[in-house]
């Protein structure tokens, strides 16, 4: 047996004791094999719109990372939730969510403590374990960097930021006439 093969059921069985008061000893949360990459880029309203608007996607989040610990097994990313404009039974407006990965993700998930990002991802991400909810990433959670006012002025970022704040706003009203 290769040392993979024992190291991975590790991480199925331990994926978030990185916290353990979010854990008891019976919950079990799987990390998936993959994560999406952070998005690079401009995305146009109709991209995030659609993104967001589908009902396949259940929560859609502006965060910012607090910090960020990891284990052999996990990564767990302290979010604070700037915004929820769309969310299912967890209304984490104003508080913190874990949000958790494999170590392998850390690269494509490109996060730095102190920044804002748009989440959005599905219900398969979403796990509540003794009365908390958590979210991992997996590879079909949208994770974009959300540009602060300042950048949003230079010439780098400001298409990105404008489409932001654009969602944003158009979001305060919901996905009624967005799909």
């Amino acid at each position: 047996m290769h040392r993979a093969d024992l190291w991975w059921p590790a991480c199925l069985a331990l994926c978030l004791l990185v916290f353990s008061e979010h854990v008891n000893a019976s919950a079990k949360i799987q990390c998936p094999e993959k994560c999406s990459p952070q998005k690079t880029g401009v995305k146009s309203l109709a991209t995030l719109y659609k993104e967001a608007c589908v009902t396949a996607t259940k929560f859609v989040f502006e965060v910012t990372l607090e910090n960020m610990e990891s284990t052999l097994s996990t990564d767990a990313y302290n979010m604070s939730i700037l915004e929820a404009f769309k969310y299912g039974d967890d209304n984490p407006m104003g508080e913190e969510r874990v949000f958790i990965s494999r170590p392998s993700c850390k690269s494509d998930l490109s996060l730095q403590a102190g920044k804002n990002y748009l989440i959005m991802g599905q219900d398969s991400s979403i796990k509540k374990v003794v009365g908390k909810y958590h979210y991992v990433f997996d590879d079909n959670t949208w994770v974009q960097y959300w540009p602060t006012y300042d950048e949003g002025q230079t010439t780098a970022y400001k298409p990105q930021y404008d489409n932001l704040e654009q969602f944003r706003s158009d979001m305060n009203f919901g996905c009624k006439n967005r799909r």
